[in-house]
Order: C-alpha cells, then sequence, then structure tokens
C-alpha cells in the first residue's frame, strides 16, 4: 500500500508538471528573472513572461514583477524631484548673483537752520557796504586841494581866534565867520595872493597825480563815479585827463555846432536856439542830412582807433556819456 501510495503521489507530481522545476536550482532561476524583469521596468518596456507557466506558478511572477515596479518607479520620481530641487535652486542662485542698483547716498544735513529775515537783511546790507567799497576804491581819491577863495582863507584864518571864545565848534565857526566879515583890505590882498598861489599849487599835484595812474585806470575811475552817483546822494565828479579818447559826436551835435558857429543865435537864449535848431535839423532833406551822417561815421572810426591806442583794448559798442569832470 505504501508503495502504491508513494507511486501515486508521484503521479500526481507529474501532473503537476514541476519536475523541471526541481531538476534545477530555484534560487538562481528566480533571481535571473528578477532581474531582467527589473532592467525592463526601468526601461519601460513591457513585461513579458520569461518562463512558461509550466515552469514557474503565475502567482510568484506577479508579485515579483509589481514588487520591482513600484521599486523602480519610486526611484525615478526621487531623481525628477531631486533635479527639480536642483534647477530651482540654481535659480534662486542666478537671482542673488544678479548686482543690485546702489543705493543714492543721503545728502548730509549741515544742521545749520535758515536764515531769518533779519540775518538775510544784514546779509543784503553787508553785501551793499562791500558793493559801495569796491567802487570807491576804482572810483580813485584825487589829493586834497588847498583852498582858492579868499573868503575860505579868510574863515580859515580866523577859526583859531573863535576857539579861544566859543567852546562848541559850531559857535566857533561862526564866531570866525563875523571876523571874515571885518578883514581889512590889505588882508584881503594877502588872502587873495595866497588863493593864486594854491590855485597853481592844486594844478601841479592834481597832473602829476593823474599821470601817476594809466589813461585805462582814470577811464574805469570815471565809470565807478558815475556809478557811485546813480547809487548815492553825493555827487562825484569825473576826472580830468586830456589822455582821454573823446567819444564820437552824433549828426545832431555836428549840426547844431556848425548851426551856432555861422552867429544867426547871438542874440536869442539857449532854450531858444536848441528849439530852432531842432526844427531846421527836421526840416532837413536826405541829401541834406547825408552830410552830417558823414562826419558821424568819421568820429565813429576816430573814437575806435584812439580807443585802441590809449587804452589797449577794443571799445564798447555804445559808450556812456561823461559826467562832469573836476
Amino acid at each position: 500500500m505504501s508503495l502504491n501510495l508513494a507511486r501515486r503521489g508521484l503521479g500526481a507530481l507529474r501532473g503537476l508538471q514541476l519536475s523541471d522545476a526541481f531538476s534545477r536550482p530555484v534560487r538562481v532561476a528566480i533571481a535571473q528573472t528578477h532581474v531582467r524583469r527589473i532592467c525592463l521596468s526601468t526601461f519601460n518596456q513591457s513585461l513579458r513572461p520569461i518562463s512558461r507557466a509550466r515552469q514557474y506558478p503565475g502567482f510568484l511572477s506577479q508579485r515579483l514583477v509589481k514588487a520591482y515596479a513600484t521599486s523602480s518607479d519610486e526611484k525615478s520620481a526621487k531623481k525628477k524631484t531631486t533635479k527639480t530641487g536642483k534647477t530651482k535652486s540654481s535659480t534662486k542662485s542666478v537671482k542673488k548673483t544678479k548686482p543690485k542698483a546702489k543705493p543714492k547716498p543721503t545728502p548730509k544735513r549741515s544742521g545749520r537752520k535758515p536764515a531769518t529775515e533779519k540775518q538775510k537783511e544784514a546779509a543784503k546790507a553787508a553785501k551793499t557796504r562791500q558793493s559801495l567799497k569796491d567802487l570807491k576804491a576804482t572810483a580813485l581819491e584825487p589829493p586834497k586841494r588847498l583852498a582858492e577863495r579868499v573868503w575860505n582863507l579868510a574863515v580859515s584864518s580866523k577859526l583859531p581866534e573863535a576857539q579861544k571864545v566859543h567852546k562848541t565848534q559850531m559857535e566857533a565857526f561862526k564866531g570866525a565867520t563875523d571876523l571874515a566879515k571885518l578883514i581889512s583890505e590889505e588882508e584881503r590882498e594877502q588872502f587873495a595872493k595866497q588863493a593864486e598861489a594854491n590855485r597853481a599849487t592844486n594844478e601841479a599835484e592834481y597832473e602829476k597825480w593823474i599821470k601817476s595812474h594809466t589813461p585805462l585806470q582814470i577811464k574805469e575811475a570815471n565809470q565807478a563815479r558815475a556809478r557811485l552817483t546813480k547809487i548815492t546822494n553825493k555827487k562825484y565828479f569825473a576826472l580830468r585827463d586830456d589822455r582821454l579818447v573823446k567819444r564820437p559826436t552824433p549828426a545832431y551835435m555836428i549840426f547844431y555846432i556848425e548851426r551856432v558857429e555861422q552867429g544867426d543865435f547871438k542874440h536869442m537864449q539857449v532854450k531858444d536856439i536848441s528849439a530852432r535848431v531842432s526844427e531846421e535839423w527836421k526840416g532837413l532833406t536826405d541829401s541834406e542830412r547825408q552830410k552830417y551822417i558823414q562826419l558821424q561815421n568819421e568820429e565813429k572810426e576816430r573814437y575806435h582807433r584812439e580807443y585802441r591806442e590809449v587804452y589797449g583794448e577794443e571799445p564798447a559798442s555804445s559808450p556812456e556819456p561823461e559826467s562832469k569832470t573836476l
């Protein structure tokens, strides 16, 4: 019986066709199939059964395929995430390496408070004083002149005597004028001689002082004096110098001088002469007026030529009129 049962069992095993499976090592076959299945899953190829159904059970192969497929998918997903992470970090690093715009430096505060109206007025007054000082320095100051009048000499001679009697300067000056009115003829003649001598001395000193400056300095001094006369209430006379270039005479003034020199207006006043000459000038024709215009052009040429020779520079387009000379 036992022999028969063994034979029956062997027959059953033969029906299952497991004889080949037990004829070779199972572990090696399973390992080889596992490797082949992993390679196919990584290359996304379709899985085909390597062995026939009769060689390996179907449930064993399906479990192994699923297990290795899921593991390979997880590994590929991890690789993708690491790659994407690297690209993001690289882009972030590029952004960080971009040079940033330098911030503009904030202006330093001086810490001073804005000037008040009183301070502004004081600064303006100081600037005006400085400009006046500069003008006066450019205007030049001629030497002091001695008294050239008899009356001035008489008062100045009687002033020391009046100061002995009167206490204040005003009272002393008034007393000197009263004493000057009582001088004798002999004293008057002496004062007249002294005045004449003083006049000659003043002329000599003035000419010497003028010659100590260049014509250009005298010209600039006269311009500064004209400016000071406009700014202040004091009259600044122009300096007298024969070396200065005379300004060109206009056409009307040439006609005026010519008509006065003819002697037709001897018994007329200056106001009437000016009105009469102005009417005659307006009544001239263009051909008659052309003569005086030509003389005016010659005056301009003369002025420009002498200006360059005397002052050493080009003349201004429109010269300023001269004020009264000293």
